[in-house]
């Protein structure tokens, strides 16, 4: 036992404690984010000029992809 592996101490409990909220600040803004993206799929297929123009770009690139027979 001659050659001993140094141990990482973890951090200081007042750090610790102090870094405890992040987690929550975290979901937070993950929540936000997330109502935010819902928000803006929401406005997108609730106006059916947007929604129109995207299904016609995605049929468009679907009739360019497929093989014509």
């Amino acid at each position: 036992m001659s050659a001993l592996i140094p141990v990482r101490r973890s951090a200081k409990p007042a750090r610790r404690l102090a870094e405890r909220g992040l987690t929550t600040v975290e979901y937070a803004i993950g929540l936000l984010g997330a109502a935010a993206a819902a928000m803006l799929l929401l406005r997108i297929f609730n106006d059916n000029a947007i929604f129109d123009t995207m299904m016609k770009w995605i049929t468009d690139l679907f009739v360019k992809v497929a093989p014509h027979s």
